[in-house]
């Protein structure tokens, strides 16, 4: 009974785990048959000798038991050639992880250096925005110098033409009045 379970559970295990295209049940089945062949094989008795089996029975048990050890051993290449196509596909899924894991590292890598590169950018931007803030405080404070010292000469040049003008009007004033003076007296 444990001979006929164990082609099932393998039959069932492998179809599971491998391709439609596998031809491992296929072989199971074949097997199968073999089997049937040999308990009918083995059952024949010979009524003309006390029920044992003849040599031509014996044979034929021989015989399918041949074709069970050979099936047995197409099904083992079978099970050896699906094992290695699937180890062969894990290597090569292996690989590619490996390399996506390569190229995220790489990419990983690459980002850090953007990052940093990006990084030194702002704090050198931070930099001359600094500078550029002291240099304009300093160009306001020179301009306000400038806006001051304008501011005062314009206010002198003012006062001063204010001066002239009080002058001007004075020396006129004066004048008026001394051509004036010589006149009456003259009279």
């Amino acid at each position: 009974m444990t001979k006929r379970l164990l082609p099932f559970l393998l039959a069932f295990s492998c179809t599971t785990a491998f391709a439609q295209d596998d031809p491992l049940p296929r072989l199971i089945q074949e097997r199968q048959q073999m089997v049937q062949q040999y308990e009918a094989a083995a059952a024949q008795r010979n009524a003309f000798l006390a029920n044992k089996p003849s040599k031509k029975d014996l044979q034929e048990v021989v015989d399918a038991l041949k074709g069970i050890i050979r099936k047995d051993t197409e099904i083992v290449r079978a099970v050896q050639a699906a094992m290695l196509r699937k180890t062969a596909a894990v290597v090569v899924e292996n690989q590619q992880v490996k390399q996506l894991a390569n190229v995220a590292q790489t990419d990983q890598t690459s980002t850090r250096e953007r990052f940093h590169d990006l990084e030194n950018q702002i704090a050198n931007l931070q930099e001359r925005d600094r500078q550029r803030g002291k240099k304009l405080q300093e160009l306001q404070s020179t301009a306000d110098e400038a806006t001051q010292a304008r501011t005062s000469r314009e206010l002198l040049a003012a006062a001063l033409a204010a001066l002239s003008a009080g002058l001007l009007f004075y020396v006129l004033k004066l004048r008026g009045r001394l051509s004036a003076a010589p006149a009456r007296r003259r009279k």
